[in-house]
């Protein structure tokens, strides 16, 4: 494999590396902790609609979901780098 090829490669599987770490940071702070049970207790956050609990809901999962792939990207991109430096 020429050398351009492979700076090109690693640059570009850098950039993937960068944007998909970037990603998973800003997906886990945005993601809502668990409750410890007190909002339980004291009835806080019942006053919600079903509506808007099934709507957070839903961006939760989707937000998990793309955490979780954007996580698998990272790892295969790192995977992918590591094996490309051997070469």
């Amino acid at each position: 494999m020429s050398y351009g090829l492979a700076l090109t490669l690693k640059i570009i599987l850098l950039v993937i590396m960068v944007l998909s770490a970037a990603f998973v940071i800003f997906a886990v702070v945005k993601q809502p902790g668990n409750s410890s049970g007190s909002d339980a207790i004291t009835g806080a956050g019942s006053t919600d609609t079903f509506y808007g609990k099934n709507k957070a809901k839903r961006f939760e999962n989707q937000l998990k979901k793309w955490t979780v792939i954007s996580g698998i990207i990272l790892a295969v991109s790192a995977v992918a780098f590591f094996i490309l430096g051997l070469l």
